[in-house]
């Protein structure tokens, strides 16, 4: 068995990178940049008011008696532009988003003003400056905006929409072949015969390829039938990548791992140092034109959701140019207390809050690799290093939110 850091760097190592291509802004929210984008212009294109209100000089706004009035001489509302110069003694009422007036310097909001009969009176006096959001004061023209490997978020979609590009290089998102095994197994729709149990691996793992921006392969479940298996198999390589449920334990009908290794897959490593999802292998089929990654998953549901969240999304993530990111782990106070007696790197199922200002963590209902609510219930893995054996109530324990 491998320590889970190892098996992490050998996928990221292995999972090839796929081409580009371009999309339509419109459609590319959760795609990976492929190439830096870089600002062709400023943003904001020029001087505007950050506030409703009047703009006014600030050299005349202060004065001995602690008030100053000025002529009311125009209005510029969004989208409009004033074309004349404000002199000394004038002000313009002006809207948020509003170009600032030639002559003009600062924007007074309109609660520290006083309008009447074509006059303003200030009842503060104003610096040069207030309220004005300057020229590039968002993005510069030349500067850099998106590197390539980062995610479109809507945020960057906003940004991107603001330089009206409406086109972006993004790389292609991996066509992912899904296959679940095991005789006990029956489709959703089904009422499980005596023995049986439906097949939510299938949903759950098609969902978390949709969700990580894979587009999903459904292959028809083929039982432990190990000519039907063979068939389903090679398929899936004719996909970007394979996962597959099932059949990786020791068990005389766990017959994934043989069959993969009989049609050309090079195992990379079977077995993992962890809890749950220790009987988890990953190989490569080496084709003419590329390499497919092979992700054989144990069966229990929630083996298969651990494994894919902590090994598989970043193979897939990887694929689709994203820059590779550390997992964010913060820390918190246990409810409860955690033992283990083994030499394994537990992610158990946990419920996180704040309490006081101060994050404290306890463990789900149940800890069973067969019970789906346990990621029901769950809002964070709770993680027990390899050599620790012992979380007491109180202590702070790894937490990696889900």
């Amino acid at each position: 068995m491998i320590q889970s850091s190892k098996a992490r760097q050998i996928i990221l190592d292995a999972c090839p990178q796929l081409g580009t291509e371009s999309s339509d802004l419109a459609s590319a929210l959760g795609r990976i940049v492929a190439k830096d984008v870089v600002a062709h212009e400023d943003i904001p294109a020029g001087d505007n008011s950050g506030m409703d209100g009047y703009a006014v000089r600030s050299d005349d706004t202060s004065s001995p008696n602690g008030q100053v009035v000025l002529n009311l001489v125009g209005e510029v509302r969004a989208g409009a532009v004033y074309r004349d110069e404000v002199r000394a003694g004038e002000s313009v009422k002006i809207m948020t988003g509003a170009p600032i007036p030639r002559g003009t310097d600062a924007v007074v909001e309109r609660e520290q003003v006083e309008e009447s009969d074509g006059r303003v009176t200030l009842k503060i006096p104003v610096l040069r400056g207030r309220h004005i959001r300057k020229r590039g004061e968002d993005i510069q023209a030349g500067k850099l905006v998106l590197e390539k490997g980062r995610r479109l978020r809507p945020y960057e979609m906003g940004v991107l929409a603001s330089l009206g590009i409406e086109k972006i290089s993004v790389h292609r998102r991996p066509e992912v072949a899904l296959l679940t095994t095991g005789d006990e197994l029956t489709p959703v729709g089904n009422d499980p015969a005596p023995g049986q149990v439906r097949d939510s691996n299938a949903v759950t793992l098609a969902a978390q390829i949709f969700e990580c921006g894979g587009k999903v392969i459904s292959l028809d479940p083929c039982g432990d039938d190990e000519v039907r298996l063979e068939e389903a198999l090679r398929r899936g390589l004719s996909s970007d990548a394979l996962i597959s449920t099932g059949g990786v334990s020791v068990g005389d009908y766990d017959l994934v791992l043989r069959v993969l290794e009989r049609i050309g897959v090079r195992i990379q490593f079977w077995g993992l140092n962890i809890k749950p999802g220790k009987p988890f292998a990953f190989g490569l089929h080496l084709q003419a034109d590329r390499v497919v990654p092979v992700f054989a998953l144990p069966g229990n549901p929630v083996s298969a959701a651990v494994m894919f969240l902590q090994f598989v999304r970043p193979g897939l993530m990887k694929m689709q140019g994203a820059t590779p990111r550390e997992t964010l782990s913060l820390y918190a106070r246990l409810e409860g207390k955690i033992h283990k007696a083994d030499g394994k790197r537990h992610f158990l199922r946990g419920i996180v809050g704040n309490e006081s200002g101060q994050l404290v963590v306890r463990l789900t209902d149940t800890q069973s690799s067969g019970a789906l609510t346990s990621l029901l219930q769950a809002n964070c893995f709770i993680i027990v290093p390899e050599e620790t054996r012992e979380i007491k109530h109180g202590d702070l324990a790894e937490i990696e939110l889900l």
